[in-house]
């Protein structure tokens, strides 16, 4: 910002401003738009402030703590915002081109609609003379976006590199030419988000979800998609890519081989035989029924689809499994790992996900973990769930009837739209549907 004077102002005079704006937004008497163009804000205590619709144009935010700040529809054109600290911040519709956000941590924000492309602004000397232009690219670089919803928002040019967008989600997200080299979309929802020379390299895709998405002339270099769900179209870019993190072993004959050297290995506790490990393997058109897999391995599997009714399942490994549609209707499924599982559609009604003590009185007690799993439309009816991890899980529209989540631990779960009629829950299960 150098060949601008900026305006600065202290904490109590924010604070006036962002009321006066609160009231213009609820348009009530005295309320006045916040115009904070050019304004140096930077290390100010934001938190908590009303600033929707504010011009903060050109303003300098750097280090600021703006926790849970209102920022709708604000325009941060070309805004100095390194290393502030956004968490839960709401910057749905704002406009921040050119701005720079390098290292600023925005867990939990919401970004939907922002505007985050290209911008410049001239910079005018002291004597009024054009002295450059601000902005540019907008500059993301290591920023912290875990979390945050990018639903609909728009990206162009934008530097992004090692920007951690662990579980944010960029449904119908419009990004062309930002550089992802070595993010983190762990988790991450693209779905219909439409990429567009992007740069992926050395990214990390895991457990992503990139149904009806877009790559059209993305590099994806050693990007690591292993355990994503990509439909046929966003596979075909990989393989074009030459990417073997989405590879599948394929099964082939020897399952029942496998199965009696497993059962053998559950026998003997593992003196002998040889633990099943199917982790990577398509499982499609199979079917396990009423068969023993405990303590398998499964992780990143394809099993769509796949049955597995009335099966034994204990300590089973089913991490960043695509298991949509699968059946585990009355499936013995105690201490079954499904961390960032995909069971979108599946039927999990009267299976037993109760926890369960290993060696002996005095073992340690395991719980089913079902830590941030989408089970979108799943069918637990009547199944019992007591003392599972639900973390970070999206249960929206599940089928929950009857159900026992009675001791779950339920930080950051979402069970938008489920179906509770007579579920057991008890006093700290989140009332909020």
């Amino acid at each position: 910002m150098s060949g601008r004077t900026l305006t600065k102002i202290d904490r109590a005079t924010l604070r006036d401003i962002a009321a006066a704006n609160a009231r213009f937004v609820q348009r009530l008497p005295e309320g006045r738009k916040a115009k904070l163009a050019f304004f140096d804000l930077s290390e100010l205590d934001l938190d908590g402030l009303d600033l929707s619709g504010a011009d903060l144009t050109g303003a300098r935010l750097r280090g600021c703590s703006a926790r849970g700040t209102v920022f709708k529809g604000a325009t941060l054109f070309c805004a100095d915002l390194r290393f502030a600290r956004m968490q839960g911040a709401n910057l749905s519709h704002a406009d921040l081109r050119g701005a720079n956000l390098r290292g600023a941590d925005l867990t939990a924000a919401n970004m939907s609609e922002a505007d985050m492309r290209e911008g410049e602004l001239a910079r005018q000397g002291s004597a009024g003379q054009t002295e450059g232009m601000l902005g540019g690219a907008v500059d993301a670089a290591t920023a912290t976006f875990r979390g945050v919803d990018l639903t609909g928002a728009r990206m162009a040019q934008t530097i992004a590199m090692q920007v951690d967008l662990s579980d944010a989600r960029l449904v119908g997200a419009q990004l062309d030419g930002v550089d992802f080299r070595n993010a983190n979309f762990t988790g991450a929802d693209l779905r219909e988000a439409a990429l567009k020379n992007c740069n992926l390299s050395g990214a990390t895709l895991r457990g992503a979800v990139a149904i009806g998405a877009a790559f059209d002339g993305v590099k994806l270099g050693d990007a690591d998609a292993s355990g994503a769900i990509l439909d046929a179209a966003v596979r075909k870019a990989f393989e074009l890519a030459g990417n073997p993190s989405i590879r599948l072993r394929e099964l082939g004959e020897g399952i029942d081989e496998a199965m009696a050297l497993h059962a053998r290995w559950i026998a003997t506790q593992g003196g002998a035989g040889k633990r099943l490990d199917l982790s990577n393997v398509n499982l499609a058109g199979l079917s396990f029924e009423g068969r023993d897999l405990s303590g398998a391995l499964l992780r990143n599997a394809f099993a769509g689809g796949v049955v597995f009714r009335a099966a034994t399942l204990v300590l089973t490994d089913f991490s960043y499994a695509d298991l949509s549609g699968a059946s585990f209707a009355g499936a013995d499924m105690r201490a079954v790992t499904l961390k960032r599982g995909f069971l979108a559609g599946a039927d999990l009604s009267g299976a037993n996900l109760q926890p369960v003590r290993i060696g002996g009185p005095d073992g340690q007690i395991m719980a089913a973990n079902l830590e941030r799993a989408r089970v979108w439309r799943a069918d637990f009816s009547g199944a019992d769930l007591r003392r599972a991890a639900l973390s970070g899980a999206d249960f929206a529209h599940a089928l929950l009837r009857a159900s026992d989540l009675r001791e779950c631990l339920t930080d950051g779960t979402n069970f938008v739209g489920c179906d509770f009629a007579d579920a057991k829950t008890d006093d700290k299960f989140p009332r909020a549907r």
